[in-house]
């Protein structure tokens, strides 16, 4: 939060005139391929009109129930929440400040009801509670968990890469595999899967018995002998 309050969000120039409810709709369409472009293009939008905002907001309610550390957390979960709930959000017809001061009234009863939950439902799995929802790494192939890793950022969405990403992931120690999988899992419940929640970085790492800064250590090792061996095994490509 603190690099977008110093620089200031970067701008969308062609989601300008969209109203926040198509914002949010964009936005909501980030798992299918043909539209991740739009999808970022919303998202980079709605941050510039109210991410600010809606820190602040996030910040007053944390600081309030005596938890300061949960604002930035609580503020991206609240968004994962908008846009989940995107079909609930309705537009107003008045002057852009009144369009904003809506669309940000909503997303403060969203961030207010979630820690009304978390306090309610203190046992319920989540990222703001202490208890955290199990990862079903069972349910899972290493195919599969090399299909979530190959988003077209790290390496290349095709089938060649995916396969040997997963035969990658296999050669890893098992505690930076672990490290791997679980992140890779985590991420997908943030929008368009780009981070983990703080909560359940530090929940994962106490597990792990070391601390959330070894986890991303051992995250970026793996990351990065996937990669590795991609590239050397890859024909014809420089990716890595």
């Amino acid at each position: 939060m603190a690099d977008t309050e110093r620089r200031g969000p970067l701008h969308s120039p062609d989601m300008e005139a969209e109203t926040d409810g198509a914002l949010l709709y964009y936005m909501s369409c980030s798992q299918s391929a043909g539209d991740v472009a739009m999808s970022n293009a919303a998202g980079i939008e709605f941050h510039r009109r109210h991410m600010q905002a809606l820190y602040a907001r996030c910040k007053r309610i944390c600081d309030r129930m005596g938890e300061p550390e949960l604002a930035q957390d609580l503020a991206l979960i609240t968004l994962k929440k908008a846009i989940d709930a995107h079909t609930q959000f309705v537009d107003s017809d008045g002057v852009p400040a009144a369009n904003a001061a809506r669309t940000r009234a909503w997303l403060g009863r969203i961030a207010h009801n979630l820690m009304v939950d978390k306090y309610r439902n203190p046992n319920r799995p989540g990222p703001l509670t202490g208890v955290q929802e199990e990862i079903p790494f069972a349910d899972f192939s290493a195919e599969e968990f090399a299909a979530l890793h190959c988003d077209g950022k790290r390496l290349p969405r095709d089938l060649e890469t995916i396969r040997l990403a997963a035969e990658a992931l296999d050669m890893l120690e098992p505690r930076t595999r672990l490290v791997v999988m679980n992140t890779t899992l985590q991420r997908q419940r943030s929008p368009r899967g780009s981070y983990q929640y703080r909560g359940s970085a530090a929940a994962f790492a106490a597990k792990l018995g070391t601390t959330p800064v070894n986890v991303r250590r051992l995250y970026g090792v793996g990351v990065r002998s996937i990669a590795a061996y991609v590239e050397a095994h890859r024909e014809g490509s420089a990716y890595g």
